[in-house]
């Protein structure tokens, strides 16, 4: 199963169900599968989620997308940051319970594929920063 990299303050608003819209500067074929949702920078596997549909976000439709977004910036700042923003609809977000790290690939910042739990040493290597 593939893993979608999103940063903390992002991934904890998705998982506490406030956040259901992800943007991003590109369509995505990865619908209507499960993935795991990874917190970036710490090799962490948070939950799984479905991205249930994709669509292009235009000035006319972001002040409804917001709210669902979470970020409260104009539409041109949006554009600053995405030449064609996209809505990735995330759905059916299950947390993990268990703490469990991956392997991240040298120079991966959206998808991780086939994400692999990593063995327990180098678990708390990471874990603990040794």
């Amino acid at each position: 199963m593939d893993g979608l990299i999103i940063k903390k303050k992002w991934l904890d608003l998705i998982v506490s169900g406030k956040k259901t819209i992800e943007i991003r500067g590109s369509n995505t074929k990865k619908r209507n599968e499960t993935i795991y949702l990874l917190e970036s920078g710490t090799h962490r596997v948070v939950a799984t989620a479905v991205i249930s549909s994709a669509y292009p976000i235009s000035y006319s439709n972001w002040a409804d997308e917001r709210d669902k977004h979470c970020v409260y910036i104009t539409y041109a700042d949006l554009r600053k940051r995405y030449k064609t923003p996209y809505a990735w609809v995330l759905s059916k977000i299950e947390p993990i319970e268990d703490i469990w790290y991956y392997e991240h690939p040298q120079g991966a910042m959206i998808w991780v594929k086939d994400v692999q739990p990593i063995d327990e040493m180098k678990d708390e290597r990471i874990r603990y920063g040794y």
